[in-house]
């Protein structure tokens, strides 16, 4: 007997797993918050040199209001980078050596024209001044992360990424060895503790450290509620399952730009995005028990007994039998998957080729999603109804996954989404700056949503169970790795603008193509054994 037939005794997807699946949505949605909140307190904003030998005038002798008298001081004190159609951009790096020059003499030689504000040019020494109109604390404020400092945001985001490698790997394993229940249970516990030291934090560095521990714990908090989610329902179910909790992410977006809309002290919200971990750390504790599943594959029997008549009971289900010979049974056929290893999976030709195919099709998912999100700002608009944006084109993309790996398949879905956001990106650059070169971008971030949510159901569903947590984390592992390098992407569009969009597009249309040798899953059972998964391409 399999699993799939246990669940058709106790419930395959009644109240208890609806239940269960709205409780592990909880920590995808406010992990949104810890993962993006970046975007906000590390926003970009327009800064110049700060000269202090001007700061007590107040441009009175001149007749100038308050506002008139800064931007004087701005106009006489940093040099002008360039000019177009009427818009000033000024040096952001350097400013007019105006020592020893007191602003009414500044202004006068400005006025006098002809070349004769010809002062010397020099680099800020003595820290910077920014714009506080769309972000009025940042850290790239607090650290002035400008000019030869401006590489540490490429950095903390890159280490950032670096944490969620780490966090695919080892929660994946503590996952398998320890249960799924308790390494959510101590991801969600840390997650907060991290990001509460990182209000507090006095340095860059030290911020950077941090963030990279509090991507750890997201990743492995993550991991473990999609695999407990789509262990405890029918085939027909998971890709339902998947989507739902991934449509909560999604909502995380809307949560995070509203807080981050009226909270604009960088410290204080990333405080309040740590205390929203509290419920959700009390309701996980409580109500979230351990999977089955991964109770049967450690012979835990009698606490698989328990879970499952207690399922029963709460799906309304009348348990004729004994679960307990059930369970035996299928111990016993779970006994070489129990003993299995990544090294076993490896070592099957099948094996080898899952592996290499999916780490490979899971970074370049990572590029396209990250690279896209990561590029929401050329929209124009407010950036945090911009983010809200990204978010909302998500949502319709969850919802379709729902159904489209039922309808269609897990393989053609998978491969048809990815081919379409690669063309997608492609052709991007065939548009003019504007409306249609938005949308098409946006029908890229589309496309890769839904490819990037697909490729979860499908690869969990071509692995063994007792491997299921560790390779999802290998996968995962190697989408991370793609995270690290999109800031690194994105600088190619100093040799050309569309460049990075366009590499994005290339690598999403030779991964879905490279899918094409992978199995179909669709209603079939989640294999056990390496026997099951080589069985999936007869």
């Amino acid at each position: 007997m399999d699993f799939e037939k246990v669940l058709g005794i106790v419930g395959k997807f009644g109240r208890y797993q609806k239940g269960i699946c709205l409780l592990l949505s909880l920590p995808m949605f406010v992990g949104v918050a810890a993962i993006f909140i970046q975007v906000f307190i590390a926003g970009k904003s327009d800064h110049w040199c700060k000269t202090t030998a001007w700061e007590n005038d107040n441009c009175d002798g001149m007749g100038l209001s308050t506002a008139e008298c800064a931007e004087l001081k701005k106009i006489l004190s940093v040099p002008v980078k360039k000019e177009t159609d009427g818009e000033v951009e000024y040096e952001k790096c350097l400013k007019y050596d105006v020592d020893g020059i007191d602003l009414e003499t500044a202004a006068a030689m400005y006025n006098g024209g002809n070349g004769s504000y010809t002062l010397k040019t020099i680099p800020c020494n003595e820290g910077w001044e920014f714009d506080t109109t769309t972000f009025p604390s940042t850290i790239i404020m607090e650290f002035e992360l400008v000019c030869g400092k401006a590489y540490l945001t490429n950095i903390a985001q890159s280490v950032f990424f670096a944490g969620y490698l780490v966090g695919s790997a080892v929660p994946g394993l503590t996952a398998d060895m320890f249960g799924r229940r308790l390494t959510l249970l101590v991801c969600l516990v840390l997650i907060p503790v991290m990001s509460i030291l990182n209000v507090f934090s006095p340095t860059m560095w030290m911020y950077i450290i941090l963030r990279f521990f509090i991507a750890v714990f997201v990743k492995g908090c993550n991991l473990a509620c999609y695999v407990m989610g789509s262990e405890i329902v029918s085939p027909s179910k998971r890709a339902v399952v998947g989507n739902f909790v991934f449509t909560f992410f999604a909502l995380g977006y809307f949560f995070l730009a509203l807080i981050a809309k009226f909270i604009t002290n960088w410290r204080i919200l990333q405080l309040v995005v740590a205390l929203v971990y509290l419920p959700v750390i009390i309701f996980s504790f409580f109500f979230i028990p351990e999977s089955p599943r991964w109770l049967i594959s450690k012979k835990r029997l009698s606490d698989a007994e328990k879970l499952l008549t207690k399922i029963a009971r709460i799906n309304k289900k009348e348990v004729t039998g004994n679960i307990m010979k059930s369970l035996e049974e299928i111990g016993e056929t779970d006994d070489s998957a129990m003993k299995g290893s990544l090294k076993g999976l490896i070592h099957s030709r099948i094996g080898m080729l899952i592996v290499i195919n999916m780490s490979f099709n899971w970074a370049v998912q990572s590029i396209l999603y990250y690279g896209l999100s990561l590029s929401t700002s050329t929209l124009g608009i407010d950036p945090y109804i911009s983010f809200m944006v990204s978010g909302a084109i998500e949502i319709p993309a969850y919802i379709l996954c729902m159904f489209v790996p039922n309808w269609f398949g897990r393989k053609a879905s998978t491969v048809g989404t990815m081919l379409l956001a690669g063309i997608s990106c492609c052709l991007t650059p065939a548009l003019p700056l504007g409306l249609g070169r938005a949308l098409l971008a946006m029908a890229g971030k589309f496309f890769a949503t839904m490819s990037f949510s697909l490729v979860y159901v499908w690869a969990a569903e071509m692995i063994p169970t007792s491997l299921r947590s560790s390779g999802i984390g290998l996968f995962s592992a190697s989408s991370r790795i793609g995270g690290i390098l999109v800031p690194l992407l994105l600088i190619l569009d100093e040799v050309w603008e569309s460049l990075p969009v366009v590499l994005f597009g290339v690598l999403g249309i030779v991964a879905g193509l490279l899918c094409l040798v992978l199995p179909e899953t669709k209603g079939k059972p989640l294999p056990s054994t390496m026997e099951d998964t080589e069985n999936l391409y007869r």
